[in-house]
């Protein structure tokens, strides 16, 4: 699977897991895009997260998601495992937090890639009329 490759080549796979829990959430209601009568309203979740590293020490680490995550609903105490960085551990990855943000990333790129086709047609449109 290319998830495995990406991460191997991250070096993810050397990293130390641990359980984290979730410190804090809050839920915001966001409005996104112009205040007009048909504005989009999408919901986010902003998370705090607490793990123990080898010697037992306590870091935090926050994230932000959309209700689309499976991280999305997850409540006060709830838990899920991490990898965590041995030689920095402050640094974490969650494979899910991860998948759920190349999604965004996906979906603006496939976007642009509509729109950009679409201001091609036009201009292809008015060349082809233009010359007759």
């Amino acid at each position: 699977m290319l998830i495995e490759i990406w991460e191997r080549l991250r070096g993810y796979n050397k990293w130390a897991e641990a359980e984290a829990t979730i410190v804090s959430y809050e839920t915001v209601r966001r409005r996104l895009g112009a205040k007009a009568a048909k504005s989009i309203s999408g919901r986010f979740s902003t998370d705090l997260l607490s793990w123990k590293d080898a010697d037992g020490q306590r870091h935090y680490g926050a994230f932000v998601n959309q209700d689309t995550s499976s991280l999305y609903q997850m409540l006060d105490g709830e838990q899920f495992q991490i990898l965590y960085n041995p030689a920095n551990p402050d640094r974490y990855y969650h494979r899910g937090y991860f998948l759920h943000l190349f999604g965004i990333f996906a979906k603006a790129i496939a976007g642009l890639a509509i729109w950009l086709g679409m201001v091609g047609w036009v201009v292809w449109t008015i060349i082809a009329h233009h010359g007759r």
